[in-house]
């Protein structure tokens, strides 16, 4: 992953791999993200969506011309300051400048890695202060990740037009933005000048039971009363997980997450 995304899962793999299904026709991810689980999965075949477009277009950089994100975005990481991080924070604002390789340096410098947009739909995440790498990364891996998504397309498209793509015999991961679960956690959730909602995540039960028989799904989210209630035909697990979203010491805890799954594994 070259993307610093709060709420990744790249945890979820790595604790509950036996719970990914090994066969399957196209691999679907409506909310991408990072896509930690796509870059851990390697489908040969992939479609994913986000509604971020800012994001669609640095993964189709990634894919398309990854040498020169990689170089672009390392003479930036190597002349890094405060006051070059909030001129290209303006650019990237700008319609006409923005670019996947302000999106990518921005990402990689501003604060806990979030993305969050003001009303105006404007990054506005300040700096970071942390003393780690910026940038540990070599060509090399984006080479890798531009040849796991050579077979993929990567659009910018909302949930449920994304579900309705899939056909029988696929695997759909969905990963939305989680519900409220606690006191300023939306802060952390708002990447987009829109929150996903109750009704939303109501819009997308409903999507998924549509196609619950002819495609294998996996869901993560909170382990709350709602999602239990929505899902509540689903096989139904629940694990512990320390997030990260928060940036303060006490935001960081464990909580209970559900990953809710119609197959057997």
């Amino acid at each position: 992953m070259i993307l610093k995304w709060p709420g990744g899962k790249k945890w979820l793999y790595k604790k509950h791999r036996s719970l990914f299904p090994h066969s399957y026709n196209t691999y679907i991810e409506p909310f991408f993200g990072g896509g930690s689980i796509f870059f851990s999965l390697m489908p040969n075949k992939a479609f994913l969506a986000d509604t971020n477009p800012r994001l669609v277009n640095l993964f189709n950089m990634l894919r398309d011309d990854y040498e020169n994100l990689f170089y672009d975005t390392l003479k930036l990481i190597e002349t890094h300051s405060a006051k070059q991080y909030y001129e290209i924070r303006d650019k990237f604002n700008d319609p006409i400048q923005e670019s996947p390789v302000q999106f990518l340096y921005l990402n990689r410098t501003c604060f806990n890695g979030v993305y969050r947009e003001n009303k105006k739909g404007e990054f506005n995440v300040p700096i970071g202060k942390r003393n780690s790498s910026y940038f540990p990364f070599e060509l090399d891996d984006f080479l890798q990740c531009s040849r796991t998504l050579k077979n993929s397309t990567i659009q910018c498209s909302d949930f449920r037009e994304t579900i309705r793509r899939a056909k029988k015999g696929d695997f759909i991961y969905v990963d939305p933005p989680y519900i409220k679960y606690e006191e300023d956690y939306d802060a952390f959730r708002k990447y987009n000048k829109q929150v996903f909602s109750i009704n939303d995540l109501e819009d997308l039960s409903e999507e998924l039971h549509k196609i619950k028989n002819k495609c294998k799904i996996l869901i993560s989210n909170f382990d709350i009363a709602l999602v239990k209630e929505l899902f509540a035909d689903w096989e139904y697990k629940i694990v512990e997980q320390r997030t990260y979203i928060s940036g303060k010491g006490k935001g960081r805890k464990s909580v209970k997450e559900a990953l809710i799954y119609n197959y057997n594994y």
